[in-house]
């Protein structure tokens, strides 16, 4: 792919990405499938389980807005994403900020890698993965030999 082509697909790419996130801070919460195919599966950093099929993220979705509305204010600020695509085939990772005021106040970074295919002539998400970035290499302690 040509630095111009891969400079066009990561701004659709990113449009693709920045309207998954205003369309939650808007609690849209229908807007994420039309850029989903039916089988995408997400791995969100509040979840411990694959959220698998539409059901599902129906579901997490709801949970997932619940959980924001009991919170304040969400400031919301991404990185522009890393894309590489073989083909139909395309992958972007960025990080990811938030920030909730309180009442019950949370703030962190995450790391987000999404999996898209083109689908009809439109990039599809078909795995949206996210992980807390580490604060380090956790410290390593010794229990005492007696």
């Amino acid at each position: 792919m040509s630095g111009q082509d891969n400079e066009a697909l990561k701004r659709e790419l990113a449009g693709v990405i920045k309207g998954i996130f205003d369309a939650f801070e808007r609690h849209d919460t229908a807007h994420s499938e039309t850029v989903m195919t039916p089988e995408t599966t997400i791995w969100d950093v509040f979840q411990p389980h694959l959220v698998r099929g539409p059901a599902e993220r129906n579901k997490f979705r709801q949970a997932d807005q619940a959980q924001m509305q009991s919170r304040g204010k969400l400031k919301l600020t991404y990185d522009e994403p890393v894309v590489d695509a073989w083909g139909d085939a395309a992958i972007a990772r960025y990080y990811l900020n938030f920030e909730y005021q309180p009442p019950n106040a949370i703030k962190g970074q995450v790391r987000i890698t999404d999996v898209f295919r083109k689908m009809n002539g439109q990039w599809k998400i078909v795995h949206h993965h996210e992980g807390i970035v580490p604060a380090g290499i956790p410290p390593i302690t010794e229990k005492e030999q007696g």
